[in-house]
């Protein structure tokens, strides 16, 4: 008889592995009836029962128990609730302790009159009429401490920010009369003058003032605005000329409605040399070399360089960079590059020499480029020589809570790019490329999304050298499928790469102790010449390591086209987004 093989155990390892912990011990159960949203979530911050544990002593629950009357009065008060009125009941269980509480919240305070005003030059201020015009504090709005004490602390920090120095509250009152259910706010701001910037002092004699002027939207003589310092610091930061940037505005020598501001700048060492070493199951070994000559001449120009050696992929890299108009957007690069590659289905020497732009537009990093491109590949029994003059351009937004582990975040990455034999080209070609990543949470663990597509149109497909190709599988396309092995074959059964690319995945991960995180996956996609072709789908299991250099992870998919292999391990480092 024959047995029938399974693949799903994997499965009810890691379930079980997933569940450990999840049914943990009886916790106090606090009820509340009669209130919701913000007034409940108020109630219940401000009770000091919900510190306590099943296992808190009996007497210390009783007095928590009878203290309950008097922070739930001051939690209710806090957002308008004068006359909150509760029934409460506390239950001894042989599991835990359990306590209700029945809230009749009453009517709110509402606010009758609301007296706010700015006094000063700052009265004229647009931003000051923005903050009030956007304040919930208003005649006809409830009562709420909070809004009312945030209110008088972002006039005070938008006046420090806009350089009202001298500015107080000449007046500010809120009575409150719970009989006739309701308040009135008085609030009077005198703002002064605002003052000016003295000097604006760059302390540095390394680079051309006129490249760190580009940096500067505020000048000596304009109105003090702490956000457009805050600006000139990032910007200067960002710029990856100097060690240390600090900003200084001379607050205690403030005079006569000028105050001088000193920026101290340290710069960054001229040359830095990196070594890294790495692996993946794709490449295989890994070894990077890297030497920066972070400042060629006073004008801010850049000369970076990398050597990337590994099985299957290697390549050396050279960029010089100028800066621009707006340095710390915008940035020419002219580069040259030497790229090899050797995988089980293509074999390919490429030559390149590109000019780039580099800059934002609408919070996204934009690059248009023009490559020359000399390639030699074997793709299958076939060798294909091309060259190829490449205008492109391509749009990237990343966005995370955390640079290292997001919780929450996503990459989004669209480029277009495409060659004509009219210009310069072996080949005439339109390709449009889509990819994205998204990490969001779900329960105690994250949920991972990736997806990757390509298009290309072209009269002569047989006419694109492998860069241009797509292929599917690998650790980060097709788990369970060896690396680039997924896409159209020739007679001979060689994989020689699809017109369409199409590949995405889910996964699941859930923490299952400090650094280590236990993971879920189905993976799906290919690499085809018509959308009727067939997709390829696996599944499996994968243990996360939250190493100090990054994220590990270590997987085990099993594909659903087993002709070359039951299951594979896929090893990978690299940040998830």
């Amino acid at each position: 008889m024959q047995t029938k093989r399974r693949h799903h155990s994997p499965w009810y390892a890691l379930w079980g592995t997933l569940c450990i912990g999840t049914a943990g011990a009886a916790t106090p159960e606090i009820e509340f009836t009669g209130v919701s949203g913000e007034l409940q979530l108020n109630l219940r911050s401000g009770l000091s029962l919900t510190t306590e544990s099943c296992d808190a002593p009996k007497w210390r629950v009783n007095r928590l128990f009878r203290r309950a009357d008097q922070e739930l009065d001051q939690a209710a008060r806090a957002l308008g609730y004068y006359q909150i009125k509760v029934e409460k009941e506390l239950q001894f269980k042989e599991e835990c302790w359990q306590a209700r509480f029945t809230i009749d919240p009453g009517r709110p305070i509402l606010l009758d009159r609301v007296d706010i005003r700015i006094e000063g030059e700052a009265r004229d201020d647009p931003a000051f009429n923005k903050l009030l015009q956007e304040t919930r504090v208003r005649p006809g709005g409830q009562l709420h401490h909070g809004r009312y004490e945030r209110l008088k602390t972002q006039i005070e920090t938008l006046a420090a920010e806009r350089g009202y120095f001298d500015g107080l509250f000449s007046r500010r009152a809120l009575q409150v009369d719970p009989a006739a259910g309701q308040a009135d706010v008085t609030l009077h701001y005198r703002s002064g003058r605002r003052y000016h910037i003295g000097t604006l002092e760059l302390d540095q004699h390394t680079y051309e003032p006129r490249l760190l002027e580009r940096y500067q939207n505020i000048h000596s003589g304009d109105p003090y605005d702490a956000g457009e310092l805050a600006a000139l610091h990032r910007g200067l930061a960002d710029s990856g000329y100097f060690e240390l940037v600090s900003v200084k505005p001379d607050y205690e020598g403030a005079a006569d409605g000028r105050i001088n501001v000193r920026v101290q700048l340290e710069p960054i060492k001229r040359t830095a040399y990196r070594v890294g070493i790495g692996a993946a199951t794709d490449t295989g070994p890994r070894l990077s070399l890297a030497y920066d000559r972070r400042r060629i001449n006073r004008l801010g120009h850049r000369l970076q360089s990398k050597l990337t050696l590994s099985g299957v992929d290697s390549s050396l890299g050279l960029e010089y960079l100028i800066p621009m108009q707006r340095p710390h957007i915008d940035q020419l690069s002219i580069r040259a590059g030497y790229r090899e590659q050797d995988t089980d289905t293509t074999t390919s020497d490429t030559a390149t020499l590109g000019l780039r732009t580099l800059g934002k537009r609408n919070g996204w990093n934009e690059t248009r480029y023009l490559d020359w491109i000399s390639e030699e590949s074997l793709i299958g029994d076939e060798i294909t020589s091309a060259t190829l003059l490449v205008p492109g351009i391509n749009w990237t937004r990343t966005q995370a809570d955390h640079r290292m582990r997001p919780n929450r975040g996503s990459r989004l990455n669209l480029e277009l790019r495409g060659a004509h034999e009219s210009l310069l080209s072996d080949a005439s070609f339109v390709q449009i490329l889509a990819a994205g990543k998204w990490v969001l949470p779900l329960g105690k663990g994250r949920l991972l999304l990736r997806t990757d597509t390509g298009m290309s149109l072209t009269p002569d497909f047989t006419d694109l050298p492998a860069s241009y190709r797509f292929f599917a599988g690998g650790d980060q396309s097709v788990r369970g499928y060896e690396y680039q092995s997924l896409g159209p074959e020739n007679a001979s059964g060689d994989v020689v790469g699809g017109r369409y690319l199409v590949t995405g995945s889910v996964e699941y991960e859930y923490p299952i102790q400090g650094a280590w995180s236990a993971a879920l996956f189905v993976d799906a996609g290919n690499a085809f010449d018509a959308w009727s072709d067939g997709i390829k789908h696996s599944a499996g299991i994968g243990l996360r390591w939250r190493s100090p250099v990054g994220p590990i992870r270590l997987d085990l998919a099993i594909p659903d086209d087993q002709r070359r292999d039951n299951f594979r391990i896929h090893f990978s480092m690299g940040p998830d987004l």
